[in-house]
């Protein structure tokens, strides 16, 4: 009898971790809104929730090949901004937060939370930038090809406007903006980052 009830609080608990878990991740979403395919470059809206107690930072990785500008962060809490630097992946390791295996060669956008995560608790904030990458974005043939793996859950991308789609490597939901640019919505279910593949031409 013990042991069954043992095993009905360990798989209670079991589905309560898992919420959780569900709740932050629904809470992670990333916009792509590209500009004209010409300049290789996109809008980035990164909203994150920061949950490792104690941490005064939040390190977001900066993809290597990516050119990131324009950066500036806010507090979701309040919509004040906050501080952040570009750091390399030897001072991000320094600060006990960050992977010990992480390259030294890294870059990351090293964000100063309005105060460090408490115990049980969350920091969400927005992270804006724009990346030029042109091995991921680019033109071909009259139009566009957005050529990018995806890692976390929730991602959206926003075509230019003037361009409609022809192609998705994956799976998404495919609705229109307000201004009739098209937006196209992913959903990663997998362990590992999302192939995602989307191919436009002009109207």
């Amino acid at each position: 009898m013990r042991f069954l009830v043992l095993r009905l609080l360990v798989r209670r608990l079991l589905v309560l971790m898992l919420a959780a878990f569900a709740l932050r991740a629904a809470d992670e979403i990333t916009v792509y809104d590209l500009l004209a395919p010409a300049t290789h470059s996109f809008d980035i809206i990164y909203d994150v929730t920061a949950t490792r107690e104690g941490s005064p930072y939040f390190f977001n990785p900066i993809r290597a090949g990516s050119v990131a500008t324009k950066e500036r962060v806010i507090d979701r809490a309040t919509g004040k901004p906050l501080v952040f630097a570009v750091v390399d992946g030897k001072s991000a390791k320094a600060s006990g937060f960050v992977n010990a295996r992480t390259a030294d060669e890294a870059q990351f956008l090293r964000v100063t939370l309005a105060a460090p995560v408490p115990k049980a608790a969350e920091s969400r904030i927005r992270i804006y930038k724009t990346y030029t990458d042109a091995p991921s974005y680019y033109e071909k043939d009259g139009g566009f090809v957005f050529d990018r793996p995806l890692g976390i859950k929730r991602n959206v991308v926003i075509l230019p406007k003037g361009y409609e789609l022809v192609g998705s490597a994956s799976p998404a939901m495919v609705s229109l903006e307000a201004d009739g640019r098209i937006h196209v919505s992913f959903l990663n279910d997998r362990d590992d980052q999302l192939p995602v593949k989307i191919v436009g031409r002009k109207l």
